[in-house]
């Protein structure tokens, strides 16, 4: 057929007046897939790293910030910075979950 000189994977047609183009599926469509898969594959778990290393710092941060504040505030008003802080923690983790989930209207 004409046009299969370079591409094995391109067969072209005429019809009436025009040429028309059609694609078959050949093996460099498959590596090109196996290719994209893997990328997509290394991005996952590059993502899953990132997220739990994001995690693993959260906590830290949160209880090293629960030392600071018994450091820096008197013991009567330990428990009441300790509990605002928690809360301001809770609020803005809930934002960032509303925010990440998709509307359902």
């Amino acid at each position: 057929m004409a046009g299969e000189e370079g591409n094995s994977c391109v067969e072209e047609k005429d019809t009436d007046h025009q040429a028309m183009e059609v694609r078959k599926p050949g093996k460099g469509d498959a590596q090109d897939n196996n290719d994209a898969s893997f990328k997509k594959l290394v991005n996952a778990a590059v993502l899953v790293v990132l997220v739990a290393l994001i995690f693993i710092a959260l906590f830290s941060f949160f209880f090293n910030m629960q030392e600071a504040i018994i450091a820096l505030f008197h013991p009567r008003y330990q428990a009441l910075m300790q509990a605002i802080f928690s809360l301001v923690v809770l609020v803005i983790g809930i934002y960032m979950i509303r925010l990440l989930l998709p509307n359902k209207r």
